[in-house]
C-alpha cells in the first residue's frame, strides 16, 4: 500500500511540474476585488464589484459569495439601480445553489431573470439560463438542464460572449455523461476543454478534467482516467466545489484496483472537502460512497454512522417541502413562459393585421376594402378558433401536469413516512448499548437467584431421605426458595418491562402528540444515555443528579422525538465530562445534572455539565448543519441542528445554550404546559 501511496504522489508531482503557467486563479482576483472594494464608494461601481467578487467566489466560498451578493442587491436597491439589481440576484442565486438552497436559489434567478428579460439583456439572460441550468444539473434532473444549456449556448454564440460559451459548453458534456451519452459527452468536453485553456477558465477547466476522467474511467481505462483525475485536482486546489468529486473518482478508480485502504482514504478526503467548504451535495455523495465501502468490508457501525450522515443530508437537501417549493417553481415558469409565447403571438398576429389594413387602405376602392376586411375577418375568426383550440390543449396539458404533481406529492409523502420511520430506527441503534447494559441487570439477578433456589432445593431433598427429619430446617429451606422466586419474578418483570419499551419505541409512529410523563421520559433517557456510554467504556464514571418537578403536569409531545433530543444532549453531556476527565484535571469530579421544573404556562428541561464547555464564538454556531468540535469520525454536526428543528419548529417551544469554558454547558429546553 505505501508503494501505491508513492507512486500516486510521485505521478500527482510530475503532473504538477509539467503544467504551463496559468493567468491569475480565482483566490486571486478575489483578494485584488477585496482590496478595491476598501476604498470603492457606495455608488453603482460598489455595486458591480460586489458581484463580480461573488461571481469569483461561487465556487471557492460559496457562504463568502453569497454575502458578497447581498450587499450588492441592498446597495443596489438603495440607488435604485436595476442593473445592478439583476447581476445581485444572479450572483445570490448561484451562492445558494452551491449551498445547497435549491429553492431559494431558483426564486432569485427568476427574479433576475424577469428583469434581464426587462432590460433586453440578452448575455444576461444567457448566463441565468446557464445558471438553471446547473441548478436542475444539482437536483440530476438532466434533461431539463440540457434544455437550458442549449438556450444559453445559443444566445453566448450569438452575443458573442465567450466568456460563457466556454463553462456553458462543458456543461452540456457533463450532462451527457450523467445521462450515458458517452458519445456526445466526450465531443462537448473536449470543446469545452480547450475554450478552458483559451479563456484561463480554471473553474471550467478542472469540471471538464474530472468528467473526462469518469468517462475513461466508465470505458475502462483506469491509467488515463488518473491522469485526467490528478490534473484536475491540481486546478481543483483553487476550486474547491471540485475536489470531493475527484476524490470520489480516485476513490473508485482504488476500489476496481482492488485497493481497498485507499478507497476509504479518498472517501475521506471527499467528506472532509465537503464539509470543510460547506458543499451538502458533495456531502451526500460521500457519505453514500463510504457507507457503501464500509459495507463492503462489513463494518456495519461506520457503514451505518455514514448512512445516517447521508440521510440527515439528503432530508436537508430534498426535504418533502422543498421538492414541492420547486416543482411549484417549475410549474409557475413554464406557465410565464407560455404566457408569454401567447403575448408575443397574438401581438404579432394583430402588427400582421394592421399592417395589411393599412395596405388595403391604400390600394383598392373603398368597395374592395370592405370585400377584403370581410375575408380578413373570416379568417381573424379561423385564426381565433385555432386560438381556442391551443388554449383548450393548453388546458388538458396543465391538468395532466397537475395530475403528475398530485401523484409526486403522494409519492412524497409516503417517502417521508419511511424517512421518519428509519430515522426512528436509528435512534434506536444508538439505544442498543443502553438497553443492553440495562436488561443485564435483572437477567443477571435472574440467574443468580435460580442457582441458589437449586441449590436450596437439593438440600431439602438431601433433608427429606434421611431418617431424623429436621422440620425446622425444611421449612427455612421453602421460606429462602419462595423468597428467591419472588425476586426472580421481580426482575425478570423488570427485564420484560425494558423489552416491551424497546418494542414499543420501535413501533411505526403516527407523529401525534401524547400527554407525557416528562420526569419519567427523562429519568429513563439519562440512564440509557449512561449505560450506552459505560458500555463502551467500562472505566468511565459519573454522578448522576436529577431534581424533578413532582408536580409537573403532562406534556403534550412526540415522546419518541423528545426522547431523540434529550439523548443527544446527554449524550454530549457526558462526552464532555468524559474529555475532561481524560485530561486528568486534579480533583475532578464529572457531574451531569437533569432538572426538570414549571415556570409559568411553560416547563423547562434542564441537562447540565461541569465538562470542557465551549467559548462564545462556538456557542454561536452550534445549532447550524454540519458544525461540529468533535474530530472526525466521532461526529456528523446534524444532531444539535436537528435537535433544535423538533423543539422549535415540531413542538413550538425553545432550545438555549450557556457555556463557559472550562466550567461546563447547560441547555435549556422550553415547551408549552
Amino acid at each position: 500500500m505505501k508503494t501505491y501511496f508513492g507512486w500516486m504522489v510521485l505521478v500527482g508531482s510530475l503532473l504538477l511540474a509539467g503544467l504551463p503557467a496559468r493567468a491569475q486563479h480565482p483566490a486571486s482576483r478575489a483578494d485584488s476585488l477585496q482590496q478595491r472594494l476598501a476604498t470603492a464608494p457606495p455608488d453603482t461601481s460598489r455595486v458591480l464589484l460586489l458581484t463580480r467578487l461573488a461571481y469569483e467566489l461561487a465556487e471557492v466560498d460559496p457562504v463568502a459569495s453569497a454575502r458578497h451578493a447581498r450587499q450588492a442587491l441592498q446597495l443596489a436597491h438603495e440607488l435604485h439601480y436595476v442593473r445592478g439589481e439583476c447581476q445581485a440576484y444572479i450572483r445570490l442565486g448561484v451562492g445558494l445553489r452551491n449551498t445547497g438552497d435549491f429553492p431559494a436559489a431558483q426564486q432569485l434567478l427568476l427574479r433576475g431573470l424577469r428583469l434581464a428579460e426587462n432590460l433586453h439583456d440578452q448575455s444576461t439572460i444567457a448566463t441565468v439560463y446557464n445558471a438553471l441550468g446547473r441548478l436542475n444539473s444539482e437536483q440530476r434532473k438532466f434533461r431539463p438542464a440540457l434544455e437550458y444549456f442549449f438556450r444559453a449556448k445559443s444566445m453566448a454564440e450569438k452575443t458573442g460572449n465567450r466568456a460563457l460559451l466556454t463553462r456553458v459548453t462543458g456543461n452540456i458534456g457533463e450532462a451527457y455523461a450523467q445521462l450515458g451519452t458517452l458519445d456526445s459527452a466526450t465531443t462537448y468536453l473536449h470543446a469545452g476543454y480547450r475554450l478552458d485553456l483559451e479563456q484561463h477558465d480554471e473553474v471550467s477547466e478542472a469540471g471538464d478534467l474530472r468528467s473526462l476522467g469518469d468517462i475513461a474511467a466508465r470505458q475502462g481505462h483506469p491509467q488515463q482516467a488518473r491522469q485526467y483525475y490528478l490534473h484536475s485536482l491540481q486546478r481543483a486546489q483553487t476550486v474547491t466545489y471540485m475536489l470531493a468529486a475527484v476524490y470520489l473518482g480516485l476513490a473508485e478508480l482504488a476500489r476496481t484496483a482492488g485497493h481497498p485502504d485507499s478507497v476509504l482514504y479518498y472517501g475521506r478526503r471527499a467528506l472532509a472537502a465537503g464539509q470543510q467548504h460547506h458543499y451538502p451535495a458533495n456531502v451526500l455523495d460521500a457519505s453514500e460512497y463510504l457507507s457503501r465501502a464500509y459495507a463492503a468490508r462489513r463494518d456495519s457501525a461506520a457503514a451505518f454512522r455514514y448512512l445516517a450522515l447521508a440521510n440527515a443530508t439528503r432530508d436537508s437537501l430534498y426535504s418533502q417541502a422543498k421538492t414541492i417549493q420547486m416543482q411549484t417553481l417549475d410549474f409557475s415558469e413554464r406557465v410565464r413562459q407560455q404566457e408569454l409565447a401567447d403575448q408575443q403571438a397574438q401581438a404579432a398576429a394583430r402588427q400582421r393585421q394592421n399592417l395589411l389594413l393599412a395596405a388595403l387602405l391604400c390600394a383598392v376602392p373603398a368597395l374592395v376594402l370592405l370585400w377584403r376586411y370581410g375575408r380578413l375577418q373570416r379568417r381573424s375568426n379561423e385564426q381565433l378558433r385555432e386560438l381556442n383550440e391551443a388554449v383548450t390543449q393548453q388546458k388538458q396539458e396543465l391538468q395532466t401536469q397537475r395530475d403528475q404533481l398530485d401523484a409526486s406529492l403522494t409519492g412524497l409523502r409516503a417517502a417521508q413516512a419511511q424517512l421518519v420511520q428509519s430515522e426512528k430506527m436509528a435512534s434506536l441503534g444508538e439505544l442498543t448499548a443502553g438497553i443492553a447494559h440495562e436488561i443485564q441487570n435483572p437477567l443477571n439477578f435472574v440467574n443468580n437467584f435460580s442457582e441458589v433456589s437449586a441449590e436450596l432445593v437439593e438440600e431439602l431433598v438431601e433433608e427429606q431421605q434421611r431418617p431424623a427429619r429436621d422440620a425446622g430446617l425444611e421449612a427455612e429451606l421453602l421460606s429462602d426458595v419462595r423468597q428467591n422466586l419472588v425476586k426472580i419474578h421481580q426482575h425478570g418483570q423488570r427485564a420484560a418491562g425494558i423489552v416491551r419499551g424497546m418494542l414499543e419505541h420501535s413501533r411505526t409512529s403516527t407523529g401525534e402528540r401524547q400527554p407525557t410523563n416528562l420526569n419519567k421520559l427523562a429519568e429513563e433517557y439519562l440512564r440509557l444515555a449512561y449505560q450506552g456510554l459505560r458500555a463502551k467504556d467500562k472505566t468511565f464514571n459519573a454522578e448522576l443528579r436529577t431534581d424533578f418537578d413532582p408536580a409537573l403536569p403532562r406534556v403534550s409531545v412526540v415522546a419518541t422525538e423528545l426522547g431523540r433530543v434529550l439523548l443527544n444532549l446527554l449524550n454530549n453531556a457526558f462526552y464532555a465530562v468524559h474529555k475532561r476527565q481524560q485530561q486528568s484535571e486534579a480533583g475532578y469530579a464529572p457531574l451531569v445534572t437533569l432538572q426538570t421544573r414549571r415556570v409559568g404556562a411553560q416547563v423547562e428541561i434542564r441537562v447540565a455539565d461541569n465538562g470542557t464547555g465551549m467559548p462564545a464564538e462556538v456557542q454561536a454556531k452550534i445549532f447550524q448543519p454540519f458544525f461540529t468540535t468533535k474530530p472526525t469520525g466521532e461526529g456528523t454536526g446534524l444532531g444539535l441542528s436537528l435537535s433544535y428543528d423538533i423543539i422549535s419548529q415540531g413542538h413550538g417551544g425553545t432550545l438555549a445554550v450557556a457555556s463557559q469554558p472550562g466550567q461546563g454547558t447547560e441547555f435549556v429546553i422550553t415547551l408549552p404546559a
